[in-house]
């Protein structure tokens, strides 16, 4: 096949980046990296624990904590989480269509799977590289086509749930939250955020639809400033920028985004009722609206830097969703069960989800990451 026969999506020019094969070199970088980002995350991880804890606010709850528990619904949380996830994989199909990825949807739950994990276990977003790196296919999919998908879902999804939270925070009544504090941080400031979350992936999905329509002019502007440098490079740049482009060719397509947004919404909706399930089980009066706050500010929370296994971030951000609602006194009890069994849970799921495939499908992280690296 020429280069002017190459699918799209496929890599023409050479390989670089994400579809190049990881040298031993990339993965010593890799390994650094790791350990240099994971010395930083710990420190980040410690520093919610502090906060927390000069709270009240226990991240190890007291058996008595647990005594309002009905531990069926721990069961049901963890078999309904493992459905969530199921619309949080199959969706990715109708994003990786334009650039002719028709994986078998046993590969591609196993991939999104092992991405699952390896987000929530990598210090400080490390992990986000595993699934575009791992979907590729050599003359079929580019590592950079593949990584359009995953800019487009990340950015449709925080826009979702920004304006689920935005909805929640305006139309579920909340405590007074003067004084109310998780460290040195005033929860009265999560309502700005949230409403602020909107506006900011309003923007980040306007840079996408800007880049779309303009991505002749960036892949021109690519060619001829890293030109004056290297026309080598230039050609596999310029390749890399309209892989990119490929790669979100299915926002503007409404055979592809109905069916994309219907399963967020599935995923996102479905996401909620398990959180209010939960809060409902561990003793929390909980509505469901008091649920999809939780999920939005949890899912805004972890945007931030944290320690591996998102621990720090999600205790925190969990915590200070439910102080909007409740009295301070049940969320360091009820709510510290309930912060802990999620949190449990969660990572149980991620642990037996991620790790399984990458046994079944002889899939490997290092490589994956080793490939993000260079």
């Amino acid at each position: 096949m020429s280069e002017s026969e190459a699918p799209k999506g496929a890599t023409a020019t050479g390989s670089v980046g994400l579809d190049a094969e990881p040298t031993a070199e990339a993965k010593r970088r890799t390994v650094r990296s790791l350990l240099s980002r994971l010395a930083v995350s710990l420190g980040i991880g410690g520093l919610f624990i502090w906060f927390l804890r000069r709270s009240g606010l226990d991240l190890t709850p007291s058996a008595s904590d647990f005594a309002h528990v009905k531990w069926w619904t721990v069961g049901a949380y963890f078999v309904l989480y493992t459905v969530v996830h199921y619309f949080r994989a199959i969706r990715w199909a109708h994003l990786l269509k334009p650039i002719n990825a028709n994986v078998p949807t046993r590969r591609l739950i196993a991939i999104s799977f092992v991405g699952f994990l390896a987000i929530m276990l990598l210090p400080l977003r490390m992990g986000e590289v595993v699934r575009p790196v791992l979907i590729r296919q050599k003359g079929k999919i580019s590592g950079s086509a593949a990584l359009g998908t995953i800019a487009a879902e990340r950015v449709l999804d925080g826009l979702y749930v920004a304006i689920l939270l935005a909805v929640a925070l305006t139309f579920v009544p909340r405590l007074p939250l003067e004084g109310v504090m998780v460290g040195n941080f005033a929860v009265a400031n999560v309502p700005r955020l949230g409403y602020l979350l909107v506006l900011v992936f309003a923007g980040a999905l306007a840079t996408l639809a800007m880049f779309l329509w303009q991505h002749a002019l960036a892949v021109k502007l690519t060619r001829t400033i890293i030109g004056l440098v290297s026309k080598g490079l230039a050609d596999k740049l310029e390749k890399k920028v309209s892989d990119l482009a490929d790669g979100l060719r299915a926002v503007p397509d409404p055979k592809l985004m109905v069916p994309f947004t219907f399963e967020t919404l599935l995923y996102w909706g479905a996401n909620a009722l398990t959180m209010w399930l939960l809060g409902w089980g561990c003793g929390l009066p909980m509505t469901v609206g008091h649920a999809f706050a939780v999920m939005g500010v949890l899912a805004m929370g972890i945007l931030l830097p944290s320690a591996p296994g998102l621990f720090g971030a999600f205790q925190f951000s969990v915590f200070a969703a439910l102080l909007m609602y409740f009295p301070r006194e049940v969320v360091e009890q009820q709510g510290a069960a309930y912060v802990f069994l999620m949190y449990v849970s969660q990572l149980a799921f991620h642990l037996v989800a991620g790790i399984v495939p990458i046994f079944t499908e002889k899939l490997s992280v290092m490589d994956a990451l080793a490939r993000g690296e260079k």
